[in-house]
Parts: structure tokens; sequence; C-alpha cells
């Protein structure tokens, strides 16, 4: 049974709306959910959970549906057994077979006498080859979503919906999930921003200024389409501004022409060449005539303003970053990193490789302690987890890694980032998530003196690809060195990455 929103709307207590109007039939193989960070993704999935009541509107779902959220609520010292809520009966088998025949372990086997088989067998088809006991503390990332997604599939749900599954996922595997999904049974939604997984999408849907709005294909085609409407759009725009300046230059010329005939008007009264009756019905004929067409142009004029505005509501405004960063420039042969296997020379862009646990954050935090070996003096450094100060407002961060630099040379180098008008003297924390992690990598570009080289820790991970997007154009107008930890494939094919080098290669 596919899963249906009717005229969904949701509002906040103070008037607030989050949702507007929304209407669709989730009944693809995969459908990507995708929008910015507080677009409201995270409070559909509530409506269509049945965590959190609409304002308007009703939501069809089937009676068993699956959910994945984005922080598993699971304990380090959690078992296998217990991410398939099996313990309590496999404690029960236990102790049958060790010779106690108490009546309420018998109730609380059931028919679950291989229960421990079906599990083995259910994670075995997901690629996995784990004991029941182990602890999910031993495990990776990856391997803890992957287990807690065998667990879901498990109970033969009717639809399954999912919340950024690939978040903290090596590529092996994210490869491996996406197999998964892609041979899925049952419908699937998932909120993502990850293209990788979005490209095995047979359905997109996009929330955007509170509306949601269905794309038949993956990702790519989504933007094509997108593309395309915008492409039409501007050029909509274009027409219309051309016709409001036309009916503004017709309106003119016509009341240009209705002065002219006043003044002769007046002139030809002053002669007292026809009787004053008859001058005055002419006179009569001639401002009603000139309120007619004045009241047509008028309405003209206003049509095509509103033509005009109309068509400017459908372009986006997809800003990209044109910044210039000169302090970031190093010289040709300028030893940037030079630690046991790994020498970076120049402006390279590097990318470290390898799967979850394997050590890359930990070199990552070495070489920015100088514990690694020599690095350059000047390194910037965007971790994983970011910890601002709430209560400091843009500028004043930004401003306390260069204090040597005017206020105003602050702002305008904020500008370029998109941090525009009053938004520079917003407290970091009303910010989203995306939005502090844009502080915080112009915290790190435009500090004094600039990064010559740059450390980059899954920058992806939790960001909007609107946010990714901005990266890429940050990036662009980076001119010194970038080691990377990345499994955003996506992300990594597009910043001109020089080399790649396997961690497992490094002594």
């Amino acid at each position: 049974m596919p899963i249906s929103l009717n005229n969904i709307s949701l509002e906040w207590p103070n008037g607030t709306t989050c949702l507007e109007g929304l209407n669709a039939v989730f009944d693809s193989r995969l459908t990507g959910l995708i929008g910015d960070n507080g677009s409201g993704k995270s409070s559909l999935i509530k409506v269509i959970l049945g965590q959190l009541e609409p304002t308007g509107g009703s939501v069809e779902r089937p009676a068993n549906i699956a959910y994945l959220p984005q922080d598993l609520t699971l304990r380090a010292d959690d078992t296998v057994a217990d991410v398939f809520e099996a313990t309590e009966i496999l404690n029960a088998i236990a102790s049958v077979e060790a010779g106690e025949f108490d009546p309420q372990l018998f109730e609380t086997i059931g028919d679950r006498w291989d229960i421990a088989a079906e599990i083995t067998a259910t994670l075995s088809a997901h690629g996995l080859d784990l004991p029941l006991d182990r602890t999910l503390d031993t495990l990776s990332g990856g391997e803890t979503v992957r287990v807690a997604l065998a667990a879901l599939f498990s109970g033969n749900p009717d639809f399954v919906v999912l919340d950024e599954p690939t978040n903290n996922l090596d590529h092996h595997a994210k490869e491996q999930l996406i197999r998964e999904l892609e041979a899925a049974s049952v419908p699937v939604l998932v909120a993502s921003h990850d293209r990788d997984l979005l490209q095995s999408a047979t359905e997109i849907a996009e929330l955007h200024d509170g509306r949601l709005r269905m794309f038949s294909g993956n990702f790519s085609a989504y933007k094509e389409t997108l593309a395309q409407e915008q492409e039409s759009a501007i050029r909509g725009v274009r027409d219309a501004k051309a016709n409001h300046r036309k009916q503004v230059k017709e309106r003119e010329a016509m009341q240009t022409r209705i002065d002219r005939d006043a003044r002769r008007g007046k002139k030809f009264a002053a002669s007292k060449r026809k009787p004053g009756m008859a001058m005055g019905l002419d006179k009569d004929r001639s401002e009603k005539t000139a309120a007619r067409r004045g009241s047509a142009h008028a309405g003209a004029v206003e049509g095509a303003l509103a033509a005009y505005n109309k068509a400017q509501e459908k372009v986006r405004d997809d800003q990209a970053v044109f910044i210039d960063l000169p302090g970031t420039e190093l010289p040709n042969g300028t030893r940037v990193l030079d630690i046991p296997g790994l020498t970076v020379v120049g402006s390279e862009r590097v990318r470290i490789t390898g799967p979850n646990g394997s050590g890359k954050t930990t070199l990552l935090n070495s070489i920015a302690s100088g514990q690694a070996g020599y690095v350059i003096d000047d390194v910037g450094y965007l971790r994983q987890r970011i910890t601002l100060n709430p209560e400091l407002t843009v500028l004043e961060l930004v401003t306390q890694t260069n204090l040597e630099a005017e206020p105003q040379y602050i702002r305008d180098q904020l500008a370029q980032l998109l941090f525009q008008n009053d938004t520079v003297h917003a407290p970091v924390g009303t910010l989203s998530g995306g939005e502090r992690f844009r502080v915080e990598l112009a915290r790190i570009l435009l500090s004094h003196p600039a990064p010559k080289l740059l450390l980059l820790d899954e920058p992806t991970n939790n960001i909007d690809i609107s946010t990714v997007d901005w990266l890429v154009s940050a990036l662009d107008s980076y001119a010194g060195a970038i080691v990377l930890v990345s499994h955003d494939e996506d992300f990594c094919a597009r910043i001109g990455l020089t080399r790649e080098v396997a961690i497992e290669t490094l002594p």
C-alpha cells in the first residue's frame, strides 16, 4: 500500500507555516526526499509516520511502516540480537536448553525456536557475518546502520522510511546499502542529500518553499528538468520585463498626445471658432476619450508589471560564490606537508581513502597538531563536528580570527560568501546546521594569516545539497593545498582532486 498525502498543511503554534497544501502519492520503488535544511523534511517524515498531527489534511498509510532515523537510538553495549529485539527469546531458548522448564519461558519463545538461524540468514542476505552477541561498539558506523536496516526489513514492512542513512558510511558500506535499497521488495522513501544514493532513486520529491513537488527519475533527471524550467523562467522574466517597458513607453506616449490635444483644444477655444455649447461638448468627449485611453494603458502597465513579478517568482535564487582569496596562494614547489608516506607540494588536492575506523580522522588530527611530521605553519581544519559559540554573531565570530582586518572588509568578504545584509548580525545559535557550517568555513578561509593548507574531514556529511554546492563554489576560489577525507564520490569529483592516497599505504 502506498503512502498518500491529501492537502497536508502544518503550522507551528506561533502561526509560522511549515508545510502548505502538500499532495503526493509515494509508491515508487525508491523515492528520494530532498530539500534545504529547514525546508521541513523532518517534519514531513513525522507527519507521514503519524508522530506529528498536521494542521490540515490527511495521510493514508499502511499499517506496518518501518523507520530508520538519522540518529539511531542504540547504546554502545547493545548487541546485534538487541537490534533485532530478539535477546529475550534467545535467552529463554538458552535457559530451556540448559534444563529449565518454566512455562513462562515457553510462552516467551512461542514458535520462534529458529530465531537465531533466521537472524543469521537475514544478516547474511545483507552481506553481514556477525555473531548475535556482538556489541555495537565493536562495529563500524556502516556495519551498525546495515544491521539496523537488516532488522528493519526482517519485520516484513509494507513501507520503509529512512532519514539520511548514508551519513558516516564509507564507500563500500554505502554501495552495499544502495544495492539493498535497489533490491527492496516494498516502496522506500529516503530523505537524503547524498547524490550517489539519489542517483539510484526512481523518483525525486522536492520540498521547496513549503511545497512538495514530484519528479520522475533519478537526481540527474531532476536537475535536468529543473535546469530547463529555470532557463524557460529566465526567458519569461526577460520577455515580461520587455513587455512592461513597452507598456510604460506606450502610456507615456499616449499621455503626451493627450496633453498636446488639450493644449490645442485650449487654443481652439480661445479663437471662438465654434459656439460655446459645441465647444463644451467637444471638450467633454475629449476628456472621456482621454480617460478611457488612460485607464486602458494604466491597466496594461499594471498587468505587465504583475506578469513580470509572477515571472520572477519562478526563478530560483541559487547564488554562487565569487570570492578572491589571494592570501591562500602557494608558490610553485612549496613544501606543504611531509609525513611518512605522504608529501604534498604546492596547491595539491589530496584525498585520503579507507574504510570507517581505519584512522583517517586520527591522521588529520595528527597533521593539524603537527605530530605527524612537517606541516606548513598556516593550517585550517574543518572538523566533522562543528562547535561555535551560539551567542556570538556571524560577524563577531569571523572577526575573532582576523583582528587586523577592517570590519567593512570582513563584511564585504562575507557578502561574497553569501552572508548578506543583516545575516552577518544573526546570533549563531539561531542559524540552521547548514548556515553554521558556512560560518565555520568562512571563519577558516577569512582568518589571518590565511590558511595555506585546508584539512577537510567528511565536510558534506550533515549539510544539504545547496550547502554542498556552496562549498564547491567556495573551494573553487581557494588557492592553497587541500587534504580531504570524504566518502562523497560526487563531491570529490567536483573539486578537482589531484590524487588519492589509501590510508593503508601510510606507515
